[in-house]
């Protein structure tokens, strides 16, 4: 699935998050989630607004001590908070990675809170290890970054895609003073993504709104060919001439193939005996690779060698590398960042007179396509005694009508 964001009256974390919540992600499913998260003390504010004719989900957190009328993430000239929250981002990291979200939400995660890092380490001129988060370092935004990824996992969404970003009038007032709009962090989030200039006085798109779409949106303002089947609106707290909502279609891609990323580990490998590299697959897969392989190559000085080659899931990329680096005797893995196109798929226990079968079934244009799992044909022939192919043709007529 793929959600589009569009930003109507900009977009901060609770928005984004509000527009996920109103579009169906469960809300007790991601309160679940949240309440791993080794931090204490809020709640859930949820209600049901309207903004300017549209009815929106309005979504935020309530935490005591951390002043609700300045919140940083909500669209509008936010005054100075003078709070204790001034988190490094190894104290942001950690608590992510102390929670009990999935591997990839907290992948997720990590990457929008570095690139938040990277960010305000440029505006002042530091290294990121000695930034000191402010705004963005509160709990309700680790919240809000924690919680928009659970509810892509909730809603399956794997790509995302969002308008042009709006910039309203006016100062901007931060921790560390009076701003111009968009303030530098957010500026610097937003550079090389193409922006449109709104006669509203404040602030539309919030730090940690620029972050979330800038991590995970690869190309900003590009409106993709696809089929919506849920929308959703979130909506912000302010009032504005143009109605202060973010509004998310999700559905799928045209052509009826599902879209996502994954990484591509390569590796040259010329002084390896041959017998070990079966081994080094098989831990390889081990470690959350999708595939595995090797194919000749020739090296410089013309030496023949072997290339070792996976697909993994993005939140799987260091362990494949190190599965790579530990059973091999290279030296370094290459990583690249792909898209690919999948047909939908399921894989179902099927049980027949020979034994339980598993079946992987495609939806393609004009019908399905089935597939036996062979490890489970090539068991049933172990186990009778006969070849795989007259076991495979077998388990065929037995199947039922797909």
């Amino acid at each position: 699935m793929i959600a589009y964001f569009e930003m109507i009256g900009g977009a901060s974390g609770n928005m984004l998050l509000g527009a996920l919540l109103d579009a169906g992600a469960d809300a007790a499913h991601l309160e679940a989630a949240l309440s791993t998260i080794p931090v204490s003390g809020w709640r859930f504010e949820r209600s049901r607004v309207v903004k300017r004719g549209i009815a929106a989900t309005y979504f935020d957190f309530a935490i005591p001590g951390e002043d609700h009328e300045a919140h940083s993430h909500e669209p509008g000239i936010a005054p100075h908070r003078h709070d204790a929250a001034q988190r490094r981002l190894d104290d942001v990291l950690e608590i992510v990675a102390r929670s009990g979200l999935s591997e990839r939400q907290k992948t997720r995660a990590a990457a929008v809170y570095r690139r938040l890092g990277d960010a305000e380490a440029r505006v002042h001129g530091v290294a990121v290890e000695e930034i000191h988060f402010h705004e963005v370092g509160q709990v309700d935004a680790i919240l809000d970054v924690a919680g928009f990824c659970v509810a892509l996992d909730l809603l399956g969404v794997e790509r995302l895609y969002c308008s042009a970003f709006p910039v309203g009038r006016g100062g901007i007032a931060m921790a560390h003073g009076l701003y111009p709009n968009p303030p530098p962090a957010t500026a610097e989030l937003l550079r090389g993504a193409p922006q449109v200039p709104v006669e509203v006085d404040g602030e539309m798109v919030t730090t940690t709104g620029a972050a979330l779409l800038t991590t995970f949106v690869e190309m900003p303002g590009r409106r993709p060919a696809f089929t919506p089947e849920r929308i959703g609106y979130g909506a912000g707290r302010s009032d504005f001439a143009v109605p202060n909502v973010v509004r998310v279609s999700i559905g799928r891609e045209a052509g009826g193939s599902l879209a996502d990323e994954v990484c591509v580990l390569e590796a040259n490998v010329d002084d390896m005996q041959p017998q070990h590299f079966e081994l080094a697959l098989e831990r390889v897969l081990a470690a959350g690779a999708f595939d595995a392989w090797l194919a000749p190559v020739t090296m410089k000085k013309s030496r023949p060698a072997i290339l070792v080659g996976a697909i993994a899931p993005l939140d799987r990329e260091a362990e494949v590398a190190r599965a790579l680096l530990e059973n091999t005797t290279t030296l370094g893995v290459r990583v690249r960042r792909e898209r690919r196109y999948v047909l939908e798929r399921s894989i179902a226990e099927v049980a027949t007179e020979l034994g339980l079968v598993r079946v992987k079934t495609a939806k393609v244009a004009g019908g399905v396509r089935r597939t036996l799992e062979y490890e489970d044909v090539a068991r049933i022939a172990r186990e009778r005694g006969r070849p795989v192919s007259e076991i495979a043709a077998r388990l065929e007529e037995l199947l039922p009508p797909p």
